[in-house]
Formats: C-alpha cells, structure tokens, sequence
C-alpha cells in the first residue's frame, strides 16, 4: 500500500499540483490500475456500465526472456490480463451519487488530468464509493438493479463505440499515468535461486495487470532490472569517503510518511557527532517522476554537517542501467541549523536545491523522522 500511494502521490503531484495528492483520491484512481481498495467502482456512463456487465474478466501469469541493455538475458513475470465476453446473464446497479456521497463518500476521477490525454479513469468517466472499510454500502443508494441477457449489455455499449477492451484501458502511449507505473524498475524476485550463473528472475515494483503486449526483446539502459545492489557495497560516494559512513535501512523511510513533528533528531546528531556524513540507504530504487525517461533514481536521504551546527538534508541518487548500478551522486538539499535546544531550524542558504519543489524537500524530513525513530527501536521495523 506504502508504495501504491508513494508513486500515486508523486505523479499526481506531477500533473494536478498538491491538491490531487489527498490519500483517497490517489488510492481511488490506484484502484483502476490493479490496486484492490475499499471502493466501489462506478461509471457516469450507462454504456461503460453495460460493457462491464457483459465482460468477465480473467488473467493468467506470462514468464518472459528478455535481455537489458548490455544484452544480457534475464526473465520477467507478467501479469496477463483480458476481458471477454460470456453468454449469461449481466447486472447494473444504478447508484444515487447523492446519497452515497452522505453516507459513505464519493471520488470522482473525471478531471484527473487536464493536458489532453487519455487516461483510464477518463476513459471510464470513473467515479468511486468509498471508502467502505467495515460496511456494505446502504441499500437504499441502490436505485435500480438491472438485469438481463449479456449480449443485449454487449449491443448497448458497442451503440456508444465501447467494443475492444483498448476503448476503456487505452495503452501506456495513450495514458501516462500507466506508462509511469509500468515504467518503474524491476525487482528481483524474492525466494527464487539466484546462484552464479543462474538466469534472474524479476517482477514489476508495482504488481498490477496487463492489457497488452508490452514485450522487449532488448531493453533500453533507462529500464533498471534491480537485484539489491548497494552504495555500501563499494561505490564511491562524495561526502561518505571523507570519514562519512552508509548505513542501510527499511524501505519504509522512503515509502512511509511521518506526521509532522518538532525537528528534534538525537539519534541522527550522534552519528554526525562521530561520522561528518551519513547516507540512509534503502534497498529499491525510487522513481521520480521527473526522471522517468532516465537511469537515475533515489536510493537514500543524506545528513552532511558541513560546519559545526550546521546540516544539509538530501537525497542520494543513483544511476542503474540495466542489471548494473554504476553510480552514485548527492543532489543538493535543504540546510538546518541545529540550535543548543537541539531543535533544528531551517536556514536558507546559497547552496540550497533551487527546484521549488517545498514537498519534495518535506518528505525528506518526514523520511529523517522514520529514520530516527528506527534508530531508537530498530526492532520495531523490518524489511
């Protein structure tokens, strides 16, 4: 769930501004990609409706040999996805968006994106109940439940142009909100041999299905097939050579979100009491969404106390092509000067990261946050 809604966050954020990234509405539009929410799907149209209730869906689990950018073979598990039609009997309810918006809440996804393209819940002029945690929805929202023959369902839908699955899941070059997702790095699978020799085997960060053929024989280097590999395992990095160390942690540090707190961080100031630079490392690789036509992506947030009192915040990035990580860098943060309280308070300076991006940079604090309270209760996380 941490991860659906990190990236959700990050692309709405991309296109919509702060006010697209509210948590229901990025789990609601998570739900038409393959994330199973507590919300009901709906329609504002009768005749996507239809098409729904005359299609059964069914996936089944694709292994491919592909080869990255060095060619160097490695095998990719898919999930395959498709709708067909079946003779029986369909059903549509139709739904009072009023009173299900008193009494359990609506989402509606109409305007998810305002550039022109052609997204999935655009395409299904989606709309959403919910959240429904530990209820059923009311009965008396249920106006009307239809039933009937399918292909009578199948007749209405093809009358308004809803035919092939592609008219209501258009393809990654029509929405890019699924060629985000699909665009993210591979990971190993966890479990499988991966002895010397051995062909690896790996799977989407994001387990979602698919509506198309998406092979490639060969992989351009911006496709990153991770297996774990770390900075601490050898690469150098400015800062963490001049007496700095690397330290590995949970996963969750990027992918969770701490509530705001005082920037009190004990545990972090007694390592940079004894080490001029610390690297969090975590081990994935976090696509930006800005990047996602790169190699490069976040691995890590750094302390670095340039002068007595004084600290910068930011992030390490790395660039993965293919199997192979091949560098690591800092991009420039935030500056904090640590007063006699211990409190840090941030102090702009010179040398700050200039992207405007102020959440960007908050989510660095909220990953420092996590980062000290696993330093306090390291048993209390896990990978």
């Amino acid at each position: 769930m941490l991860k659906w809604s990190h990236y959700a966050d990050k692309v709405l954020e991309s296109w919509r501004g702060p006010k697209g990234a509210s948590f229901e509405f990025s789990q609601a539009l998570l739900q038409h990609y393959g994330w199973r929410t507590f919300y009901i799907d709906c329609s504002a149209s009768p005749a996507v409706s239809a098409w729904f209730a005359a299609h059964v869906y069914s996936e089944r689990t694709m292994l491919e040999m592909c080869e990255d950018y060095e060619e160097r073979p490695v095998m990719l598990r898919k999930r395959i996805a498709q709708y067909t039609f079946n003779e029986g009997e369909g059903h549509v309810y139709i739904i009072d968006k009023a009173r299900a918006r008193a009494q359990s809440g609506v989402v509606d996804l109409a305007d998810v994106v305002s550039d022109g393209s052609r997204v999935r819940p655009m395409a299904q002029q989606a709309w959403l109940v919910g959240p429904l945690y530990d209820e059923r929805l009311a009965q008396d929202c249920v106006v009307t439940h239809i039933t009937g023959d399918r292909a009578i369902f199948r007749e209405f839908a093809a009358a308004s142009g809803y035919r092939a699955t592609n008219d209501l899941f258009p393809s990654r070059r029509e929405d890019p909100f699924l060629d985000v997702l699909l665009g993210l790095p591979w990971k190993i699978i966890a479990g499988a041999s991966h002895q010397p020799g051995d062909l690896p085997f790996f799977e989407r960060s994001l387990d979602l299905p698919e509506y198309e053929d998406s092979y490639v024989k060969i992989n351009g280097g911006r496709v990153a097939f991770f297996s774990g590999a770390r900075v601490s395992g050898g690469i150098d990095l400015a800062g963490a050579s001049d007496g700095g160390i690397i330290k590995n942690v949970p996963e969750i540090v990027l992918f969770g979100h701490a509530d705001p707190a005082p920037l009190f961080f004990p545990m972090v100031r007694a390592l940079l009491a004894e080490h001029r630079c610390v690297v969090f490392e975590v081990d994935h690789l976090i696509q930006h969404a800005t990047l996602g036509n790169t190699a490069y992506y976040q691995k890590g947030i750094v302390v670095w106390e340039h002068e007595p009192n004084l600290v910068e915040l930011c992030e390490m990035v790395v660039e993965h092509p293919g199997l192979d990580l091949t560098r690591a860098t800092l991009v420039p943060g935030w500056h904090y000067r640590v007063e006699d309280s211990g409190l840090w308070k941030r102090e702009p300076n010179k040398h700050d990261c200039d992207c405007g991006n102020d959440r960007m940079h908050l989510r660095h604090l909220s990953a420092l946050h996590i980062v000290e309270a696993n330093l306090r209760e390291p048993t209390d996380f896990s990978n």
